[in-house]
């Protein structure tokens, strides 16, 4: 599989020209970049050209803030409490991490305003355990989505099955039809788009899979955004939902119709390198 960036260049047409970078192309294609690496100002202008203003749970707008290593003992100054509790995203420059990061918030809003509530309730609760409580699943969990999250809408239960059964050649290229008229994938985890600029073999993120209706895959990819954001958060308020790194499917999405030209042929679904067979899930 061809290399497809330096790490440390700086070109929008990157996010424009791969197909698993779709949910990020309405905010990339909607403002003016410069030719090198965005600045703060930069950043922070992609939150105010948004339709509506990106606030958190509690109400507060959020901001671009440099980055600051943390150096206390204190939780409520921890990276996640500082965008909770001010609204605060802490961006490094030059860095793609943060980048995708931040282009995940504008094209999610609302899904990574719940993910970070919940991730700040478990911080607090964290806080007041004695004796001093160890991270949990739950925990664990929720930064694995955040980092290496896929959100899977598909409006065919056949389709769900064949993928939490782990029967990828079924999936992919039995129904390959079925797939690209009934199902969708879109990256969430930022840590997963930055992997995938130099896409390999064995690129896989953690799935949360969310049904949809048939007339979902008929919209426009900004309403499709805008649905999959709100089921998203939903499923995300629910505190009965993701409990367990377990709860993720694994979904190597490199699978799908069209998101590889080495998918195009059968044999491309034999290799258990990347396709490999199940395990127990707890969904």
């Amino acid at each position: 599989m061809p290399r497809i960036v330096f790490m440390n260049e700086w070109d929008r047409s990157h996010i424009q020209r791969m197909p698993w970078y779709a949910a990020l192309r309405p905010v990339v294609e909607n403002l003016d970049w410069p030719l090198t690496w965005p600045t703060l100002a930069d950043y922070q202008r992609v939150l105010d050209h948004l339709p509506q203003p990106l606030l958190t749970t509690r109400g507060t707008p959020l901001r671009v803030v440099p980055h600051k290593p943390d150096k206390t003992s204190d939780w409520r100054q921890t990276y996640e409490a500082r965008i909770y509790c001010k609204g605060e995203l802490q961006t490094r420059l030059e860095s793609w991490h943060d980048c995708f990061n931040l282009l995940t918030w504008a094209s999610f809003p609302t899904a990574k305003a719940s993910l970070n509530a919940r991730q700040y309730a478990l911080l607090a609760a964290r806080s007041t355990a004695l004796p001093a409580a160890a991270r949990s699943p739950k925990q664990d969990a929720l930064t694995q989505f955040d980092e290496s999250g896929v959100i899977v809408l598909c409006s065919e239960p056949a389709l769900t099955s064949l993928l939490l059964e782990f029967r990828w050649k079924p999936l992919f290229w039995e129904n390959r039809a079925q797939v690209s008229r009934q199902m969708r994938c879109f990256l969430f985890g930022h840590g997963l788009m930055e992997r995938a600029l130099t896409p390999y073999l064995g690129l896989t993120g953690k799935g949360i899979i969310l049904p949809v209706s048939q007339d979902f895959f008929t919209q426009a990819l900004a309403t499709q955004l805008r649905q999959a954001d709100q089921l998203l958060a939903q499923y995300l308020e629910n505190r009965a939902y993701l409990l367990h790194p377990k709860d993720l499917a694994p979904v190597p999405f490199l699978g799908f119709p069209g998101f590889s030209p080495d998918n195009e042929q059968a044999e491309y679904y034999d290799d258990q390198r990347y396709f490999r067979p199940g395990r127990g899930l707890r969904l």
